[in-house]
């Protein structure tokens, strides 16, 4: 198992990769509806699209050999994190939002609320277009305490978190033990392009409701989302 430093730069080099990977997937589905009848483009955008599977395989091939050693169990899972130290760090970069401040992405969609966790702006971005064009509001946090802020004034409204693993300060499994002490059926979808397998394994152990790897197509996204959402409907009307 590689240094802690080393380890550290694997999870941040595969993280940001897989953002790119994600970003010019996105860009070339947007790009391809430019140029659906040219063959000569056709064959370029196929391409394209075998690179990036080769990527992300490779990606994912080296995370999983150079992460974790077997049988290895982060000390966070055996006691459920602490933040009142981390909270009093970051208190003055990050002060409650007002909530006459938080802005709702298409406030008059039809479909439920989603709140998008995700440090990386261009993932948040093209999330937020993909699910406002299907209708869904969104609402969306930067970071964990920012997350934490919105869901306490919120809590009634949002129907699903689409939760990012790899954040500064707290990472998603931190995150989503504090929000279960909000709500312990807080509904979250985990979505990240590394995430250590034990805390994967934890979480779910916990409540969490499903995982997106990233890079994730547009239609992943809004199968898993509107799977979750209905599988949750179906359990409370049983």
């Amino acid at each position: 198992m590689p240094p802690p430093d080393d380890q550290h730069w694997v999870k941040s080099t595969a993280n940001e990769l897989n953002n790119l990977l994600q970003v010019i997937t996105e860009s070339s589905q947007f790009l391809q509806r430019f140029t659906g009848g040219n063959p000569e483009a056709a064959r370029y955008y196929d391409m394209m699209r075998s690179a990036i599977d080769r990527a992300t395989e490779l990606s994912h091939s080296i995370i999983e050999r150079s992460i974790q050693a077997p049988g290895e169990r982060p000390p966070s899972l055996n006691n459920p994190p602490s933040l009142s130290s981390q909270r009093a760090t970051v208190a003055t970069r990050n002060p409650d939002i007002p909530l006459s401040d938080i802005r709702i992405a298409n406030p008059d969609g039809n479909r439920e609320l989603i709140l998008i966790v995700d440090d990386e702006d261009f993932v948040t971005l093209l999330a937020q277009r993909v699910l406002t064009d299907e209708g869904y509001r969104v609402v969306t946090a930067r970071d964990g305490f920012q997350a934490l802020d919105i869901y306490k004034k919120l809590q009634s409204q949002i129907a699903l978190i689409i939760l990012d693993f790899t954040m500064p300060i707290m990472d998603g499994s931190e995150v989503f033990s504090e929000l279960r002490m909000i709500n312990p059926q807080v509904p979250v979808v985990l979505s990240s392009g590394f995430t250590e397998q034990d805390k994967l394994k934890w979480m779910l152990g916990k409540g969490l409701r499903g995982f997106i790897p990233k890079p994730y197509t547009k239609q992943k996204l809004l199968l898993q989302i509107r799977s979750t959402l209905d599988a949750m409907k179906g359990e409370r009307r049983s």
